[in-house]
């Protein structure tokens, strides 16, 4: 057995493994201990904390402490702590940048959250508005039919020779407002009529303001302001005049209120689907069949191209032809309602996005007049 009494009674054999190795480590391969090998060796030792365990290893650091002069030992104690203050400085900073990316994302995610969900609470808020509309109308509608039926049963107790005079002409040919829409009409003037296609989102109120057809772009029913906007009755167009297109706007929205989904015409067997559409303007309660089904587009001043927009007035023959004769040449398809002198359309219309300021327009012959005032 070795005699290790060489290195005293508090010998370590795995403490001088450890020292023996660091050593050889630091010396490199080197069996010259110079100066400036001193000086990188300590250098290494205070950068890297590294310890001696056993008396060997200390006898190896009084060499290298004795191989250095205290400038250079004070110098290069400057240089690992102006190192460390750099890493520090530097992990700083990438703790600084890393928190300024998770404080951007989540600001981001944050903000696109606030968009999809507002974008959906308008969406919502627009569809309830439109629901108590409904109700609303629902309301008259019920007022209505019992004020028929009160009138009828007073009818029934009176002689011929009893009633009274009914007015003269002037006062019959008045129109009068549907009694499901007056209530709507007398809070709000410019509430034109309710436009529903069964089976679709379609089923909102229309409104037209005198001179401009943009106001309701951007507002709701109580007049505040709504991305969705309303459908807008364009203000040249009449109602009550025989041979006049009806021409109705709506926002294309991606979440598909108003005209949203408007677009799903352009197959024609959803078309043929849904292909009939009701429009009750204030004063009568009407249906219209599908035509046909176009791209357009708003056209510059001097082009010499059909606008549908102001294809309004259709009471002359050559008017009539010309409006029949431009949908043919720009249509994507038509259905089998054909179109003759005297009919009034319907037309629809959206904003398309296959070219710039391109339009999506549906065309719908009026086939039946429900009723006329009350």
């Amino acid at each position: 057995m070795a005699d290790h009494t060489e290195y005293g009674t508090g010998y370590d054999p795995n403490a001088l493994e450890h020292d023996l190795q660091l050593i050889s480590r630091l010396m490199r391969g080197k069996r010259k201990l110079t100066s400036r090998l001193a000086n990188d060796i300590y250098y290494k030792i205070k950068s890297e904390n590294l310890t001696f365990q056993s008396s060997r290893g200390e006898e190896f650091y009084d060499k290298i402490l004795k191989n250095t002069t205290e400038a250079q030992r004070r110098k290069t104690q400057r240089q690992i702590a102006a190192g460390r203050r750099r890493r520090q400085n530097a992990r700083r900073i990438l703790n600084i940048n890393r928190n300024i990316a998770v404080v951007m994302f989540a600001l981001v995610f944050l903000i696109s959250a606030v968009y999809l969900n507002w974008n959906f609470l308008m969406d919502v808020r627009t569809n309830y508005h439109a629901k108590k509309l409904l109700e609303r109308i629902g309301e008259g509608t019920d007022a209505a039919a019992a004020e028929a039926a009160t009138d009828g049963e007073d009818d029934s107790l009176m002689t011929p020779d009893s009633g009274e005079e009914s007015g003269d002409a002037s006062e019959q040919s008045e129109p009068r407002i549907l009694s499901k829409f007056q209530a709507l009409y007398d809070e709000n003037n410019d509430f034109s009529g309710w436009l529903s296609i069964e089976g679709t989102k379609i089923n909102y109120p229309v409104m037209s303001r005198e001179g401009d057809n943009d106001y309701y772009l951007d507002k709701n029913f109580n007049g505040q302001e709504d991305k969705n906007g309303l459908l807008i009755l364009d203000y040249r167009s009449d109602v009550l005049e025989s041979g006049q297109n009806i021409i109705i706007y709506g926002h294309n929205m991606r979440t598909g209120v108003m005209f949203g989904t408007l677009k799903e015409y352009k197959d024609k067997d959803y078309c043929m689907e849904h292909q009939t559409i009701r429009f009750d303007s204030l004063y009568s309660e009407g249906e219209y069949k599908v035509a046909a089904v176009m791209l357009s587009a708003v056209a510059y001043e001097d082009e010499d191209v059909f606008r549908y927009y102001d294809a309004i007035d259709i009471s002359t023959q050559e008017l009539f032809d010309e409006f029949c004769r431009n949908i043919e040449e720009n249509a994507l398809y038509t259905t089998d309602v054909s179109l003759e002198f005297g009919d009034s359309c319907l037309i629809l219309s959206t904003c398309d996005y296959y070219t710039e300021d391109g339009r999506f327009v549906v065309i719908a012959k009026k086939t039946n007049t429900l009723r006329n005032g009350d």
